[in-house]
């Protein structure tokens, strides 16, 4: 079950790339470009050691995040009704919900971090349980509570295949974004050119894993309410 969701997230994936595209490269350009005017999130010293965090690009970053994240789940909603729709499209009704967004996505982010503090896997298995809260939000009108409240419920009888599914998709755009960025290093060398360039192209590798949590969503809804 787990290879065979995966294997349809990677179909409706690759057969929608281009309209995915439309809307991960903008938001992943508009945020590689703040890193190169306020600095990079990461702050290396000259030998290359961490040794630091910038704060307001990790804010301003962050605060972009549930904006993006709304719209590719607009145009997720759009393709599977078989219209994919443009950027202001898709990003309007995004914008309208944005402060409900911004709610759901620090809730979520708050109980992620809190099971951090007991151990990796209660953090995993939080994400995939309250993943689907964004796509109720959207999608179904739940304010950011009842969102993460019937997004907990109705990820309950896929979890396992669900968490599964979401760590195998999150390590294959992780190998997948490792190749893409020593490609263009080596081709290009590195640059603010470049490093745009493999932000892009990782922004949209990125866009599987939430293909995947879309897709469950759908198979979770009754079959009456789809369409």
């Amino acid at each position: 079950m787990i290879l065979q969701r995966l294997k349809e997230a990677l179909f409706f994936w690759r057969r929608h790339l281009a309209a995915l595209f439309l809307i991960s490269a903008p938001f992943t350009l508009v945020g590689e470009v703040l890193q190169l005017v306020i600095g990079p999130v990461l702050v290396t010293g000259d030998d290359g050691t961490l040794i630091g965090f910038n704060a307001l690009s990790m804010t301003t970053l962050m605060l972009l995040r549930p904006l993006a994240e709304g719209a590719l789940i607009v145009q997720m909603a759009h393709i599977q009704q078989g219209r994919a729709r443009g950027l202001l499209a898709c990003t309007l009704p995004a914008l309208a919900r944005y402060p409900f967004l911004l709610a759901t996505y620090f809730m979520l982010a708050l109980a992620v971090s809190l099971g951090w503090f007991l151990l990796i896997f209660p953090a995993l298995w939080l994400y995939a349980r309250l993943c689907f809260a964004p796509f109720q939000l959207m999608l179904r009108g739940d304010g950011p509570i009842n969102a993460l409240q019937n997004g907990f419920l109705r990820s309950s009888a896929s979890q396992w295949p669900l968490l599964a599914a979401l760590l195998l998709s999150f390590l294959l755009v992780l190998v997948l974004s490792l190749v893409a960025n020593s490609l263009v290093m080596s081709l290009l060398g590195e640059n603010a050119g470049s490093l745009i360039l493999t932000g892009v192209i990782s922004g949209l590798l990125a866009t599987l894993v939430n293909v995947v949590a879309f897709r469950f969503w759908v198979l979770a809804e009754p079959e009456a309410g789809r369409g």
